[in-house]
């Protein structure tokens, strides 16, 4: 303790960010210097699983006691309504954290009643760049008509539901500089972003499980007959397990699309032909869920990724090889859906009728996340490996914990000839 008793003020209170202000405020009886260290710490986080009155004052005095000339994060975790820590104590904890010009915010409620209020005060903070609030069991309300989160960049918000949808989208509308966007149910391991209105800088939108009211929410924004196009400078773009969204229009219209990922596994999508100028793209399809899938190019892509749970994700997998060709990496992996097994390429496998592009010139690595070691999985492997004259890496990943037949598999791949003599052939290791 006397070695880091001698390192300077702003090592220390580095070092206490990373602890709870409980156990940072017990740092005061060490020493005298330790003595009033705690009340320049610019994070505090409070754990409130085992709250009681006693524990909510010192939530306050510790929060009017720090000097920090900043205040750089503010978390408030597991939160539970009751007669001792009220609606009132949450706002007034707010309101001092706005005070003190709170970079982060990150609050988790279990709330009992059917609506929940933040303070007024929060939604006109100018320093604020990250809010991330979950509420469970209510319904968040009241959000004013004037907002204004100027220096707002990250927005995550976890709760069943907004009284009405102009609820959410006042709060959107006033973020100018969001660039991080996350909307989602306290239950759901997913999650659902959404893009505001035109204009907007956010560049990043996600979309993950089956939820009717987000459904419903994101076609009043941007869907069948919105006015609201999708006009902000998107550049990753992601949705899964068949949400059922009507319209994306404007999407193709970007190219400054950076990876899209694409899990949806049920019926006709036109997705594909709308993100072709996509760097990146992870794709759950089969051939026969895309629309007009042989029309498209992909003249941008570079990095590949595609799910091998798929009925005739072999097919998919031709089709992208002809079409992609500026292709340096692919992956063929079942790690997203871990439920559905990876299924084996056919015999039938209709291979592309002539050497693709990039097997001839770009693709520099091949990876296969989930390899069993199969005869149609054979099949692809030795397809891509000797006709890629310019891999640099061959990697595979098995799941198997047979050391005789990951062993088999090994040697089966080392054996297939590569016409790049310097190829790397690593095998359940990444690099």
């Amino acid at each position: 303790m006397d070695i880091i008793s001698q390192c300077p003020d702003h090592l220390l209170l580095r070092i206490l960010s990373f602890i709870p202000t409980k156990d940072v405020i017990v740092t005061s009886l060490l020493s005298k210097r330790w003595g009033s260290l705690w009340r320049w710490v610019p994070k505090l986080e409070y754990d409130f699983t085992r709250q009681n009155m006693r524990f909510v004052k010192f939530v306050y005095r510790s929060l009017l006691q720090n000097n920090a000339p900043v205040l750089e994060s503010l978390h408030l975790k597991n939160i539970i309504l009751y007669a001792e820590c009220r609606t009132v104590d949450i706002g007034g904890w707010i309101d001092i954290a706005v005070s003190r010009r709170v970079r982060e915010l990150e609050i988790s409620i279990n709330c009992s009643d059917e609506k929940f209020r933040l303070p007024s005060s929060l939604y006109t903070c100018g320093t604020l760049e990250s809010f991330i609030l979950t509420i469970k069991h209510c319904h968040l309300v009241d959000v004013p008509l004037a907002v204004c989160l100027p220096s707002l960049k990250k927005l995550h918000l976890r709760c069943i539901g907004w009284a009405y949808n102009a609820t959410l989208l006042r709060l959107i509308s006033g973020c100018t500089n969001l660039e991080e966007l996350r909307l989602a149910r306290p239950d759901d391991d997913g999650d659902y972003i959404m893009i505001h209105e035109a204009g907007s800088t956010i560049d990043y939108m996600s979309i993950f499980e089956r939820r009717y009211m987000f459904e419903f929410m994101f076609d009043q924004m941007f869907g069948k007959g919105s006015s609201n196009g999708i006009n902000a400078p998107l550049k990753y773009f992601s949705i899964s397990n068949n949400y059922r969204i009507h319209n994306f229009r404007g999407i193709e219209k970007m190219p400054d699309w950076v990876e899209a990922r694409i899990a949806v596994t049920g019926g006709s999508h036109k997705y594909l032909k709308e993100i072709t100028y996509a760097k990146g793209l992870y794709v759950c399809l089969s051939v026969s869920e895309v629309m007009n899938p042989y029309d498209m190019i992909f003249h941008m892509l570079v990095d590949l990724t595609i799910c091998t749970c798929t009925q005739g994700w072999w097919d998919l997998l031709t089709h992208m090889l002809q079409g992609s060709p500026k292709l340096r990496f692919l992956t063929l992996t079942n790690d997203h859906c871990r439920e559905l097994p990876s299924l084996e390429t056919p015999a039938c496998w209709k291979r592309p009728s002539s050497v693709p592009a990039c097997l001839l010139s770009s693709l520099q690595a091949f990876t296969w996340s989930g390899y069993k070691g199969r005869q149609g999985d054979k099949e692809v492997v030795k397809y891509v490996l000797r006709n890629a004259t310019g891999l640099k890496k061959r990697i595979f990943i098995s799941k198997s914990n047979d050391f005789g037949e990951k062993f088999c598999m090994l040697q089966e791949l080392a054996s297939v000839p590569t016409p790049s003599p310097s190829c790397q052939l690593l095998f359940d290791r990444i690099f």
